[in-house]
């Protein structure tokens, strides 16, 4: 991996705001505009652009953030039918070319390949519906079109939507051995396996999850999460457990200990890595 210099330009002097979002060396920007701030959006000169464009949003009790993906040649029209049509966003992030160099073929091919790489990394729920066959492109601009692609999904990552990045990296990737190491916790109907990373704790597939909840955890907020992973058959039944059939993030190792063990659970000292040292140990105390 080489280095880049990242930009992010805030128009209006606060985060919460309008964020423009650039490569120092590429044509790609990445505009991220808060619901709430459409209208000063539509009096820039990057609304007047054709572009490909993101809508997120979703709850804390969301098993998964929700996103739709899109294209268009009139950027107002598109946004304003969404904000009438669409409840679920809270923020739509656009990609253009700072140099008006984008034709419709760029944007449906970016539109095309971002739903399969989104459906790939499996990290966002997407509201949209079948996606069109693969649009024809020339080879010259399918050459920069994987470019311009890989641009923006750095650009969307920097402004906290890591649409096309999966949960858990593959093991030939550049992760220290820190980052690549599993945790593990088992008792009765429970054989549990997750990595502990920055954004939370992830649930691996094929883990087993006791069924049963104890009486004193029945309405708490792990129980709550459970009953979504199990209505969206993120979580199916076999016998007495549950059996994880994707990985899935937790808040928290306590959380991923609560919804592996169907109780109140203290994930720092319950998660053990394959010496027999808990996270606790491994994380906190070694850092002190």
């Amino acid at each position: 991996m080489t280095g880049k210099t990242l930009q992010t330009y805030l128009p209006e002097g606060t985060p919460s705001g309008i964020r423009i979002a650039e490569l120092t060396t590429r044509i790609v920007l990445a505009v991220s505009v808060p619901r709430t701030k459409l209208e000063q959006f539509f009096h820039r000169l990057e609304s007047q652009h054709i572009g490909t464009y993101f809508l997120f949003g979703g709850s804390d009790d969301d098993t998964k953030p929700i996103s739709y993906i899109g294209q268009t040649e009139d950027l107002k029209t598109r946004l304003k039918n969404h904000d009438a049509n669409k409840e679920f966003w809270t923020t739509a992030v656009v990609l253009i070319s700072r140099t008006h160099s984008f034709t419709q073929a760029h944007i449906r091919w970016l539109e095309w390949h971002s739903i399969l790489k989104a459906k790939e990394a499996n990290r966002y729920h997407l509201e949209n519906g079948n996606s069109s066959g693969l649009p024809f492109v020339t080879e010259p601009i399918l050459a920069d079109l994987h470019e311009i692609f890989e641009t923006g999904s750095l650009l969307l990552e920097s402004l906290g939507y890591p649409i096309f990045k999966p949960l858990v990296s593959k093991p030939e990737t550049n992760l220290s051995e820190s980052e690549n190491e599993k945790w593990y916790l088992k008792s009765k109907d429970v054989d549990a396996i997750g990595v502990f990373t920055t954004e939370g704790f992830i649930l691996l597939k094929n883990s087993k999850l006791r069924a049963e909840f104890t009486p004193g955890a029945v309405d708490s907020g792990f129980a709550r999460k459970r009953h979504k992973l199990v209505e969206e058959a993120i979580l199916k039944l076999d016998g007495n457990s549950y059996i994880a059939q994707e990985d899935f993030i937790c808040n928290s190792p306590s959380q991923a200990a609560a919804i592996s063990l169907a109780r109140h659970s203290n994930g720092w000292v319950l998660w053990k890595n394959k010496f027999g040292q808990t996270l606790d140990e491994v994380k906190r105390q070694s850092e002190n």
